[in-house]
């Protein structure tokens, strides 16, 4: 993805639109910042501090919450601006318990890969077979909130960028 230098957009869409217009838009774009954080809707900030760890910020810099993925704490955002708060937590607790499925994932696979007993063996790939069961059924519930969240904000950006 490349990066953008928010202060170079900002001069060039001073000069293509109004002050007022571009408030506005503020309030539907998300930006890129060149170190790579994210500015969200003139409200929220969201930076990596690694790959497994996206934390989520107000713009006067106090922490909300932190993302096991970036397309996650995104779609929170988006649930969070459109005030649909249930559905934002909903992504919250998803988040965070598929970071546990994916540890019960490889705890799982090692524990049957050392197995010596069949029985055992069986254990860990019922355990296993759970695990990515759990995985995917929460996956599919993510990534549907995640297309909910884009079309919704494309909506969002298209009532505003009309007017």
């Amino acid at each position: 993805m490349m990066k953008v230098d928010i202060s170079k957009i900002e001069k060039k869409l001073d000069k293509m639109i109004s002050t007022n217009e571009f408030s506005k838009l503020q309030d539907v774009v998300i930006f890129q910042n060149s170190d790579g954080s994210y500015q969200l809707f003139n409200k929220y900030h969201i930076r990596k501090n690694s790959d497994n760890d996206i934390i989520v910020s107000l713009n006067n810099g106090d922490d909300i919450n932190s993302f096991f993925s970036l397309k996650n704490a995104v779609c929170w955002c988006v649930f969070d601006k459109l005030g649909k708060y249930v559905l934002a937590n909903r992504i919250i607790d998803l988040d965070m318990h598929l970071s546990s499925i994916e540890v019960h994932i490889s705890i799982h696979s090692k524990m049957f890969k050392k197995a010596k007993k069949t029985e055992d063996k069986l254990i860990y790939l019922a355990k296993l077979n759970e695990d990515k069961h759990q995985k995917r059924s929460m996956s599919d519930e993510l990534s549907n909130y995640i297309r909910n969240s884009y079309t919704w904000q494309q909506q969002r950006f298209g009532l505003k960028s009309e007017h």
